[in-house]
Order: C-alpha cells, then structure tokens, then sequence
C-alpha cells in the first residue's frame, strides 16, 4: 500500500477458508463503499449491517474489520489517503471543511441507493486505480496533481451526501447487535486491564456460552481475540503517536501481561519486532 494513497475498485471476494477479514487500523482516512453482499461492518464498538450504497467515512485509527456472510461474494471499493498529502490542494479550492466530517462524522455511515454524487465517487475510485497501478504518485507531478484533483472531487462529493444526512443514522438494532456491541464497549473500556471472559460474561449479565457464541457470529472474531486485537492496535497507535515511550511501559498499559508476551504477541501478528515496526514508520 502505497502510505499516501491507496484504493481498490469493486473488489470482490468470498469470506471462506482462504480470505477472512481481520481487525485493523491505520494513519490514513478511508472512505468505504459498498456495493453487494450480506455484511456487518464493526468499528469501535458500534454494528452497522451493510446495505448496498452504504458509504463509511473513517478515520483509520479506530479499529475495523468487515464480516460478510460465508460464501456470499461481498463487493466494496474504497480509498484511503493521508490529510496532509490532500489538504494544500483542498485549501486552495475552498473546501478546507471537507476534512472537518472525517472529525465530526469519523466512522459514520452515509445511507441512501446510487446517485450522481455516489456515481462520481465511484467513478473517481475507480479512475484512481487505474493511475497507481501505471503510475508510482510521485513519479510524474502532472498524475500526482490528478489523483489529488480524483480525491478532492470525491471528498466534495462525500461533502453533498453528508449535508442531506444525519449527524448519526439512526439504525434499528437487533437483540445480538446489541449484546455484541455492549460487549465491544466493555472490551473497549477495559482492554488495558487483566480480564478475562467470565469477567466480560459476568459484567454484561450474559452466560460465557452464549456470550461466545453470539460474538463470532457477529464479528467472525472471538471474544479474546477481540481483546488482544484492541491490544495491539492500541500498541500500534503509541508506537508511532508517542516515539518516547519506552517498550515496556507500551506493553504494560496496553494491557499485556509481560514485555516477553507482548514481543512473541506482536512478532506472531505483524511479522517484525515492535523495534522494527518503529523504524518502518520512521519513528526512533
């Protein structure tokens, strides 16, 4: 992935054995669309249940991960970029605040069914594909000045959507949803901590069983593998947010139980050292 910009037209895939969906983040803002299939879409601790036309807007730091339906092919498209490779060029045209919803609606869901505005947000995803896959952005200015012109016409886009939408789309839940997304909460406010699944089973009033159960068929995650990936991704954010930070006290706030765990735990997940994750990032 290219660090500044990177997207994907329809790509479309079947959640089997051989592609399965994981827990992630990054620095870059994303906008995901999605276009066919039977998917739940979780970031933080909040469900939402996918329908075509749907379009998140997400500041990539918040954990997030697609769970579509075994065997269902499941379509999106998406772009990813860093703000400060778009804002000059946004500056220049006017519309600083397009920026601003990555803030006021971060991991929020567009709704509604295909329109000239989704129909150019396609369109320039699409278009973008097209010209980092011949060309490397900063290879020629002439296609680095057109994909930051494809983004800047895609978040304009992005901004017309969100004038005719809610500040938070409403969405009627589901008793499951609604149990996994009090789950996820709870993770979320005690991942740091020792805990364990009779806690969260017992926090929630729900028996460990069903609690287990119930979180797979939602996220496609376990309840434990929830917590360690909250774990991680905080580890990730402190590693490039707070380059000072020794390892150890990184491990141990984020709710590992020993620097030697938390080493084997992060090597096993990412494939280099937390040193060697710095470095990549140019943090030292």
């Amino acid at each position: 992935m290219n660090e500044w910009l990177y997207a994907n037209y329809r790509s479309r895939t079947v959640n089997d054995e051989k592609n399965s969906f994981v827990f992630h983040s990054h620095a870059q803002y994303e906008i995901y669309c999605f276009h066919s299939g039977d998917c739940k879409y979780l970031i933080h601790h909040t469900i939402y249940d996918l329908e075509p036309g749907d379009i998140i807007i997400m500041d990539g730091l918040t954990a997030h991960r697609a769970n579509p339906s075994a065997y269902v092919p499941y379509e999106r498209s998406a772009v990813h970029f860093l703000p400060q490779w778009i804002e000059p060029v946004l500056e220049t045209m006017g519309l600083p605040e397009s920026l601003v919803l990555f803030k006021e609606m971060n991991n929020n869901l567009l709704r509604g069914s295909d329109g000239p505005e989704r129909t150019t947000i396609y369109k320039c995803i699409k278009e973008i594909v097209q010209l980092t896959e011949k060309y490397e952005i900063h290879a020629e200015r002439e296609v680095e000045a057109e994909l930051k012109l494809l983004v800047a016409t895609i978040l304009l886009n992005i901004f017309k959507l969100s004038k005719r939408a809610n500040n938070r789309l409403t969405m009627k839940k589901s008793e499951k949803d609604i149990h996994v997304e009090k789950t996820a909460a709870y993770i979320h406010q005690h991942f740091q901590q020792k805990i364990t699944l009779d806690d969260i089973s017992s926090a929630l009033s729900l028996s460990k069983f069903y609690l287990s159960r119930l979180f797979k068929e939602v996220t496609g995650t376990t309840v434990m593998d929830y917590v360690m990936d909250c774990r991680l991704n905080n580890v990730k954010y402190e590693l490039e947010m707070n380059p000072k930070k020794v390892l150890h006290d990184v491990a141990i706030e984020s709710g590992f139980e020993s620097p030697a765990h938390f080493s084997r735990f992060f090597k096993k997940k990412v494939g280099i050292t937390p040193s060697q994750y710095r470095r990549r990032k140019g943090v030292r």
